[in-house]
Protein backbone atom coordinates (compact mmCIF):
# COMPACT_ATOMS: atom_id res chain seq x y z
CA UNK A 1 0.00 0.00 0.00
CA UNK A 2 1.43 3.35 -1.04
CA UNK A 3 1.05 6.26 1.34
CA UNK A 4 -0.48 9.40 -0.16
CA UNK A 5 1.95 12.01 1.15
CA UNK A 6 -0.51 14.84 0.54
CA UNK A 7 -3.11 13.18 2.80
CA UNK A 8 -0.35 12.31 5.31
CA UNK A 9 0.62 15.98 5.46
CA UNK A 10 -2.94 17.14 5.93
CA UNK A 11 -3.47 14.76 8.88
CA UNK A 12 -0.26 15.94 10.58
CA UNK A 13 -0.21 19.65 9.65
CA UNK A 14 2.97 19.19 7.61
CA UNK A 15 3.97 22.20 5.50
CA UNK A 16 7.12 20.85 3.84
CA UNK A 17 8.77 17.62 2.76
CA UNK A 18 12.54 17.23 2.53
CA UNK A 19 13.07 14.83 -0.38
CA UNK A 20 16.51 13.34 0.18
CA UNK A 21 19.05 10.95 -1.32
CA UNK A 22 22.70 10.17 -0.63
CA UNK A 23 25.46 10.85 -3.17
CA UNK A 24 28.51 8.62 -3.76
CA UNK A 25 30.46 10.41 -1.01
CA UNK A 26 27.74 9.82 1.60
CA UNK A 27 26.47 13.41 1.52
CA UNK A 28 22.74 13.97 1.81
CA UNK A 29 21.25 15.87 -1.14
CA UNK A 30 17.77 17.25 -0.66
CA UNK A 31 15.05 19.58 -1.86
CA UNK A 32 12.56 21.19 0.43
CA UNK A 33 9.16 20.88 -1.23
CA UNK A 34 5.91 22.51 -0.08
CA UNK A 35 3.06 20.13 0.66
CA UNK A 36 1.07 21.62 -2.22
CA UNK A 37 3.67 20.17 -4.65
CA UNK A 38 4.25 16.74 -3.07
CA UNK A 39 1.73 14.89 -5.27
CA UNK A 40 3.68 15.93 -8.38
CA UNK A 41 6.92 14.89 -6.71
CA UNK A 42 5.48 11.42 -5.99
CA UNK A 43 4.57 11.04 -9.66
CA UNK A 44 7.50 12.74 -11.43
CA UNK A 45 10.19 13.36 -8.80
CA UNK A 46 12.22 16.39 -7.74
CA UNK A 47 14.69 17.39 -10.45
CA UNK A 48 18.45 17.48 -9.84
CA UNK A 49 21.41 17.94 -12.18
CA UNK A 50 23.16 14.58 -11.88
CA UNK A 51 26.65 16.00 -12.42
CA UNK A 52 26.13 18.48 -9.55
CA UNK A 53 25.13 15.73 -7.11
CA UNK A 54 28.33 13.66 -7.24
CA UNK A 55 26.76 10.63 -8.88
CA UNK A 56 29.60 10.14 -11.39
CA UNK A 57 27.82 11.96 -14.22
CA UNK A 58 28.77 14.70 -16.65
CA UNK A 59 26.81 17.82 -17.70
CA UNK A 60 25.84 15.86 -20.84
CA UNK A 61 23.72 13.45 -18.77
CA UNK A 62 19.98 14.16 -18.51
CA UNK A 63 18.46 15.42 -15.28
CA UNK A 64 17.99 13.06 -12.39
CA UNK A 65 14.60 12.84 -10.64
CA UNK A 66 14.35 11.94 -6.97
CA UNK A 67 10.99 10.26 -6.35
CA UNK A 68 10.06 10.06 -2.67
CA UNK A 69 9.62 6.62 -1.09
CA UNK A 70 6.50 7.13 1.07
CA UNK A 71 7.33 4.12 3.25
CA UNK A 72 10.34 6.04 4.61
CA UNK A 73 8.58 9.25 5.68
CA UNK A 74 9.30 10.55 9.17
CA UNK A 75 8.30 13.75 10.90
CA UNK A 76 11.30 15.76 12.09
CA UNK A 77 11.04 15.94 15.89
CA UNK A 78 12.74 19.36 16.04
CA UNK A 79 10.60 20.84 13.24
CA UNK A 80 7.15 19.28 13.34
CA UNK A 81 5.91 21.02 10.18
CA UNK A 82 8.64 19.34 8.09
CA UNK A 83 8.86 15.66 7.15
CA UNK A 84 11.92 13.87 5.76
CA UNK A 85 11.49 11.25 3.05
CA UNK A 86 14.12 9.12 1.31
CA UNK A 87 14.09 9.19 -2.46
CA UNK A 88 14.85 6.77 -5.24
CA UNK A 89 16.79 8.40 -8.08
CA UNK A 90 15.55 7.92 -11.65
CA UNK A 91 17.08 8.89 -14.97
CA UNK A 92 15.49 8.07 -18.31
CA UNK A 93 12.93 5.89 -16.49
CA UNK A 94 15.71 3.76 -14.97
CA UNK A 95 16.47 3.47 -11.28
CA UNK A 96 19.97 4.78 -10.45
CA UNK A 97 21.92 5.59 -7.31
CA UNK A 98 22.80 4.05 -3.96
CA UNK A 99 19.34 2.87 -2.86
CA UNK A 100 19.14 0.74 -6.02
CA UNK A 101 22.47 -0.88 -5.18
CA UNK A 102 21.45 -1.45 -1.56
CA UNK A 103 18.12 -2.97 -2.55
CA UNK A 104 19.69 -5.37 -5.01
CA UNK A 105 22.38 -6.45 -2.54
CA UNK A 106 19.85 -6.83 0.28
CA UNK A 107 17.74 -9.38 -1.57
CA UNK A 108 17.56 -12.74 0.20
CA UNK A 109 20.36 -15.16 -0.60
CA UNK A 110 19.39 -18.23 -2.55
CA UNK A 111 20.15 -21.63 -1.14
CA UNK A 112 22.60 -23.53 -3.34
CA UNK A 113 21.17 -26.56 -5.11
CA UNK A 114 22.50 -30.01 -4.34
CA UNK A 115 25.73 -30.66 -6.19
CA UNK A 116 26.32 -26.95 -6.81
CA UNK A 117 28.56 -25.89 -3.97
CA UNK A 118 26.28 -27.20 -1.25
CA UNK A 119 29.22 -28.61 0.74
CA UNK A 120 31.48 -26.34 2.74
CA UNK A 121 34.75 -25.56 1.02
CA UNK A 122 37.82 -27.22 2.50
CA UNK A 123 40.44 -24.95 3.99
CA UNK A 124 43.90 -24.97 2.48
CA UNK A 125 46.48 -26.49 4.77
CA UNK A 126 49.05 -24.13 6.20
CA UNK A 127 52.63 -25.25 5.80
Amino acid sequence: MTIDLEAWAKERAVKYFMISFTDLFGVQRAKLVPTAAIRGMQEEGAGFAGFATWLDMSPAHPDLFARPDPSSVIQLPWKKETDWVAADCWMDDKLVGRRRAIRSSASPAKRPQKGCGSRPASRPSSS
